[in-house]
């Protein structure tokens, strides 16, 4: 409980000083934080009732606008630790869409769908909970070991150029007359 009012009294002193804080906070007496924990319950219940196709909308605004802010805040860091959890969690987010399009009218059927997929698009997306890594090191990279990378029979490089190489000085000889 302690960790909780801690995160409490941390996002409460983040938030003092922004005007609209500040207005909900004089006009109310409520802490500022309660507009933050207010407004995600608010998006969470807009997502679950998914009136008019909105739960879709947010749905994807957690999925993808909100990742790509931090892709294009890390792009500007020097750390690459932060690239390679957006690449991870671009890789989960390509996988999973590639899945979901491919059993849309089963998912349809689904009650709250779209706010499980929000649930577990925010696990991903959000740095803190390494959603994004699990995934990807539970489910993505084995198939990508086993079948894409093939780490059994590695190419090397050097093969390879010196193959073309010796093909190259084949089919020049062939064409110039001085062949074997």
């Amino acid at each position: 409980m302690e960790a909780i009012n801690s995160q409490i009294k941390g996002l409460e002193n983040k938030l003092i000083g922004i005007k609209l804080f500040e207005q909900f906070h004089s006009k109310t007496k409520l802490p500022r934080s309660y507009l933050v924990y207010g407004s995600v319950a608010f998006y969470f219940l807009l997502v679950l009732l998914d009136a008019g196709g909105l739960g879709q909308i947010l749905c994807n605004t957690i999925g993808f606008i909100f990742p790509s802010y931090l892709s294009l805040k890390a792009l500007k860091t020097v750390n690459k630790s932060d690239d390679t959890d957006l690449l991870i969690y671009w890789v989960v987010y390509g996988f999973f869409n590639v899945i979901e399009f491919w059993s849309k009218s089963i998912l349809g059927w689904i009650p709250f769908y779209f706010f499980f997929k929000t649930i577990f698009l925010a696990f991903i997306a959000i740095p803190q909970t390494g959603g994004a890594k699990v995934i990807y090191n539970k489910l993505i990279s084995p198939i990508s070991d086993k079948y894409i990378l093939n780490h059994k029979n590695p190419i090397s490089s050097t093969k390879i150029t010196n193959e073309l190489e010796d093909q190259l000085r084949e089919k020049a000889a062939k064409a110039s007359g001085f062949a074997k």
